[in-house]
């Protein structure tokens, strides 16, 4: 059965886009842990930096990401939640619950989502109030999820890890224009790769 273009952009803008973003962490969380030693960094103390005393440590953040994500996926499956973004005390915790998130997320269908995206569901700051499925996604879980995820990298890049935002964009699904159908890039190729941090001559993969 072929999926409209519809179905596949409400399942893409919402549960893709948190998929994508559960390995881009795992994948920077890799990367840190491989740096760390090398900097004179443990893994552990790097779970306890905060940006400002009031705010959230990172492995807060990084169970936020974990949570937001799982507990909004479960209102398009009738299989439970994983239980991820509470009980992690370790890196390694940490980064097996991001893979346990995004097995979950990877089992929803784009179908079901679209099925469901006007569906009124609780939300997890007060489940006394409710939201239709995708003006939630829009308002308030995906913009919190990439919070949480913007925080996170902060703190692992303040911190000296290597990171570049290849590393939070993580592989893009591009392809090569058709001639004569590329038009006028806003900004140079070398500003953009700057942004992303890329070497000259480096590709973005």
């Amino acid at each position: 059965m072929t999926v409209s273009t519809d179905t596949q952009s409400i399942h893409k803008l919402t549960i893709g886009v948190m998929l994508q973003g559960l390995r881009n962490m795992a994948r920077i969380m890799d990367k840190a842990k491989a740096e760390a030693p090398a900097k004179g960094l443990k893994t552990e103390a790097l779970l306890d930096s905060r940006l400002f005393p009031d705010m959230f440590n990172l492995l807060q953040q990084i169970q936020y990401v974990c949570y937001l994500s799982a507990d909004f996926a479960r209102h398009f499956t009738s299989e439970p939640p994983p239980r991820v973004g509470y009980d992690e005390a370790s890196w390694e915790e940490l980064r097996n619950s991001l893979e346990v998130a995004a097995a979950y997320l990877g089992s929803i269908s784009p179908a079901t989502v679209a099925s469901r995206a006007s569906a009124l569901v609780p939300t997890f700051m007060d489940d006394s109030k409710g939201m239709k499925a995708i003006d939630y996604a829009a308002s308030v879980i995906v913009p919190d999820f990439h919070f949480h995820m913007v925080v996170a990298y902060g703190l692992l890049r303040n911190n000296g890890i290597g990171l570049g935002k290849s590393d939070f964009l993580g592989p893009l699904p591009s392809v090569e224009m058709p001639p004569g159908k590329s038009g006028h890039c806003t900004r140079s190729s070398r500003r953009w790769s700057a942004l992303l941090g890329l070497q000259p001559g480096e590709e973005l993969v």
